[in-house]
Order: C-alpha cells, then sequence, then structure tokens
C-alpha cells in the first residue's frame, strides 16, 4: 500500500521512538488484523476484519484503512472503503452499511493528524467525496451533513437492573409477549439467518425499502457468526417464527444489527421479547455496552421503543467532504421519501431484485 510520508525536519536522537507515520492498511492482509485493532480504545464489531470482508465479498468495496504508525504501535486507526459505481461515483466511506464508525485512537490528536493525509489521498487517486461517521478526524466545529440518533445499553447492573430501568410501556410489552406464549432462543446456525431474512424481506416492504441481497447475510453469516461474532435471537408463536433479530458483537460491545417481524404477530409484542432476549444473553456472555443502533431523527417511534429500554441517547454525526470543492455538504436521509410509496407498491420478488441491483452503488 501506498505511504504517506510525515518525516520531521529533523532526525530524531539516536535511541529514541521513530516520529509518527501515516500508513494505509488493508486489514484483509494483516493475519492479527483483530487483536491489533482491539487494543485500540472503543473498538466494535465493525472495526473487525469480518465486517470489512463482508462488505467487499457482497460488494466489492475495496478496504483502505487509514492509520497513525509510531514503530510498531497504532495511534489511530480509520476505516474506509472505496465505493466505486458507474452510477454513483468514486467515493470513499467509514464504513459502508454502518451505523457508526469512530476513529479508533490513544488520543484526540492522533486522529485529527490524520485528515492532511487522508484529504491528500482523495485528490491523489480521484475520490469525488470522502463521508465519515464520526467526528473525531475532520476539522474541529465542522457541522455535520447529517445526522441520527444513536441509543446505547450499559449492560454491567445485569438483567434484574435492565428490566426495571424500562419505562412501563416497555415493561407491560414483554409481559403481554410472555404472557402470550411466544418462545424465544438463541442460535448461530446458517437456518436461523434464513429464518430472519424471510422476515427480514417482508418488514424492508413494510417499509418501503429493498431488501439486502439473500448474499450479504450469507456472508454475514460466515465472516462473523459462525466466527463466533454473532447470533440471531427468533420468536415463535406456536410453531412459526414471528419476529427475529440479529446481533453481532467484538471485544466487550454488542451490536443490535436487524430486527424484523410478522405483522399479523404484532399484537403480542414479538419484537420486544426479541429484544429482550438479546438483551439477556449479551449480559450473560458478559458484554459491557449493547449499541441499539442508529435511528433517524424523524422515527419517533423507534426512537420511543430504544429509549423506553433504559438506553442512553446520543448523536450520530455523517460528515461528507467534497475533494473538488473543499467543502463539506449537505446529505439526505434517505430512510425516507417518495421512493418508498414505490417500493411497497413492488411485489416481494421484484422488491428482491431492486435490492440486488440498488445496494452495490449505495453506501
Amino acid at each position: 500500500m501506498q505511504k504517506v510520508r510525515t518525516e520531521p525536519r529533523d532526525p530524531p536522537p539516536a535511541g529514541s521512538a521513530p516520529a509518527p507515520a501515516l500508513r494505509w492498511v488493508d486489514p484483509l492482509q494483516v493475519p492479527d488484523w483483530d487483536q491489533r485493532v482491539a487494543r485500540l480504545p472503543g473498538a466494535t464489531v465493525f472495526h473487525s476484519r469480518g465486517w470489512i470482508e463482508v462488505l467487499q465479498t457482497t460488494y466489492g468495496h475495496r478496504p483502505a484503512y487509514l492509520c497513525l504508525e509510531q514503530g510498531d504501535q497504532w495511534l489511530a486507526c480509520l476505516p474506509l472503503a472505496e465505493v466505486c459505481s458507474p452510477f454513483t461515483g468514486r467515493r470513499a466511506v467509514s464504513l459502508p452499511f454502518t451505523d457508526l464508525c469512530p476513529c479508533l485512537r490513544t488520543e484526540l490528536a492522533a486522529a485529527r493528524a490524520l485528515w492532511p493525509g487522508l484529504t491528500r489521498r482523495a485528490r491523489e487517486v480521484g475520490w469525488q467525496h470522502v463521508e465519515l461517521r464520526s467526528a473525531e478526524v475532520v476539522p474541529p466545529g465542522t457541522p455535520p451533513s447529517l445526522e441520527f440518533l444513536g441509543h446505547v445499553l450499559d449492560l454491567r447492573p445485569g438483567p434484574d437492573a435492565l428490566r426495571a430501568q424500562m419505562d412501563s410501556a416497555a415493561r407491560r410489552s414483554l409481559r403481554k409477549a410472555l404472557d402470550s406464549n411466544l418462545r424465544a432462543d438463541i442460535a448461530t446456525d446458517p437456518a436461523a439467518m434464513a429464518d430472519y431474512y424471510r422476515l427480514h424481506c417482508r418488514t424492508r416492504k413494510r417499509h418501503g425499502l429493498p431488501p439486502q441481497p439473500w448474499r450479504f447475510f450469507q456472508h454475514l453469516q460466515r465472516c462473523l457468526v459462525d466466527r463466533g461474532q454473532g447470533f440471531v435471537v427468533r420468536v415463535r408463536k406456536d410453531q412459526a417464527v414471528v419476529a427475529a433479530a440479529v446481533f453481532l458483537h467484538f471485544g466487550n460491545h454488542a451490536f443490535y444489527k436487524f430486527g424484523a417481524s410478522d405483522l399479523s404477530a404484532q399484537e403480542f409484542r414479538p419484537n420486544n421479547l426479541a429484544m429482550w432476549a438479546g438483551m439477556r444473553y449479551c449480559c450473560e456472555r458478559g458484554f459491557q455496552q449493547l449499541h441499539l443502533g442508529r435511528t433517524s431523527l424523524w422515527n419517533e417511534g423507534l426512537r420511543r421503543f430504544k429509549s423506553g429500554l433504559g438506553a442512553r441517547e446520543e448523536r450520530i454525526p455523517i460528515f461528507c467532504w467534497s475533494a473538488r470543492t473543499d467543502r463539506f455538504l449537505p446529505r439526505e436521509d434517505k430512510a425516507k421519501g417518495w421512493h418508498t410509496v414505490m417500493f411497497r407498491l413492488l411485489p416481494l420478488p421484484l422488491l428482491r431484485l431492486a435490492g440486488e441491483l440498488l445496494y452495490p452503488h449505495m453506501d
């Protein structure tokens, strides 16, 4: 990979530590990548080798991670993937289809040191823009191009405390699910992922959005779940799977990534049981934190659901920098708009085909 030189004006004294240097790294070529990245504070499953492997094998996005090194120690690491599309252009995203992806760093100054090398690289290789999903790297005071909400649960108090901190509506919904004889199980086999995907397609249709391709979930299974970095919660009513959720994890952090359900069973509150089963399992596994994913600012219902679980709310900023104009561009939340009406009207096979065609060009 290309090296970005940051040589000091004068050679360091003999015996002193080498000067920090920027280097572009492909994590798929680093055998001990997960062990190295786990040493940096805040590492999540989205920083792992498995996640970028899912993105590359599914959509062809090429990894280009920018690291600040001092000797054999990483001071900062910014994950990036190059997205090349004849329709949406060539750009770098940190990272596509990722709810949040903060720059890993030992201190804030190390993250700030990445910005000159990142912008230089963008101009050299012809990236139209760079999209970052955290604020550590961009110049201080930069307003975000777009914002989402994130919700985080502290799992350390344990299951009893988590249930007690739910608001009254969440506790009532959980009791309704338990009283309705719903059953939840934890699974890591491909059949469970297939059960989830069937509900995923129907749920996306209700929301007016195409589902991700089935091959995306096959790679999620192979690259993460099969390697012990994820699980599926299934909720059954009698013998039918009426809700399911996909959780991913790395180190002490777990992430609720996908959820879906059968609309005909909503009166029994299967989603609440799926979330509770995942929360309890994460506690039992010793994870310290569960992130519930990002939420659009306009989606008040989903915001109330996550906040009702006792989660701490935070802002997730998106920054989109144009290499041509050297300016930060506004972005739109594409989860809502005229296109959702059209997608709701499509038969499910055509909606799945739309996902196959569209997602390689999206981020």
